[in-house]
């Protein structure tokens, strides 16, 4: 099996996993789930706009995720994952592995003004 087909599956593992997250998390949101039928106890409200804000964070982080996996795995279909968003040479096979959501090879992450969220894909 290829180093792109490897990455292909691991891709629509994590996609499948993130999707499931998602669902997962809109059933932990007491504020979306109705929450506790009254607030009868001091800092009820201040914990259900915790966990609410918290939950928020994280499927929108999850929801990143999805999007730069479904990125990757249309750049598959289309025959253009792997090359350089910058510089369109190839990204390095172990940088892909490593981080199969990557859009710049390693040279143009580091020389990249947005260097600590390049750092991040």
């Amino acid at each position: 099996m290829n180093t792109f087909e490897k990455i292909r599956k691991l891709l629509l593992r994590q996609q499948k996993k993130v999707e499931e997250n998602l669902k997962a998390m809109e059933k932990e949101d007491p504020v979306m789930n109705g929450g506790p039928a009254e607030s009868s106890e001091p800092g009820t409200d201040s914990w259900l706009a915790d966990v609410h804000s918290r939950v928020v964070a994280i499927k929108i982080s999850l929801q990143d995720i999805l999007i730069n996996t479904k990125k990757a795995l249309e750049k598959m279909r289309s025959g253009k994952y792997g090359k350089c968003e910058n510089c369109r040479r190839m990204i390095e096979p172990q940088r892909l592995e490593a981080m199969p959501t990557a859009t710049l090879c390693i040279s143009c992450s580091q020389k990249s003004p947005k260097a600590g969220s390049a750092r991040k894909q």
